[in-house]
């Protein structure tokens, strides 16, 4: 997935499931067993390839689907809205980006 990202392709990882299945733990691991979750293993990989490319640097936005809402994670989950534009290109209007 990163090198896609690194080659200009759109990327998403995408956790889905019933509550109490898996999917916190999937995503943000476990540091008391040692046992580095998705978020860590793709930032550990970005942050070594991005330092291939002194010309780039790094913006995060995290947001959440929670039944019909998309929450702004990192807004104390502020509503936020997706649209497509002319291109076809989904966008999150409102969304929160920090660098990093």
């Amino acid at each position: 997935m990163i090198e896609c990202f690194f080659a200009g392709s759109n990327t998403t990882c995408f956790a889905y499931g019933q509550t109490g299945s898996g999917k916190t733990f999937t995503m943000m691991g476990s540091i008391k067993h040692n046992n580095p979750g998705l978020y860590l293993l793709a930032a550990r990989d970005i942050m070594k390839t991005i330092s291939k490319y002194p010309e780039l640097f790094l913006c995060i936005s995290f947001y959440e689907i929670y039944g019909t809402k998309l929450l702004d994670l990192l807004n104390e989950k502020t509503e936020v809205k997706c649209m497509e534009d002319d291109k076809k290109k989904i966008n999150i209007m409102g969304l929160t980006e920090k660098a990093v």
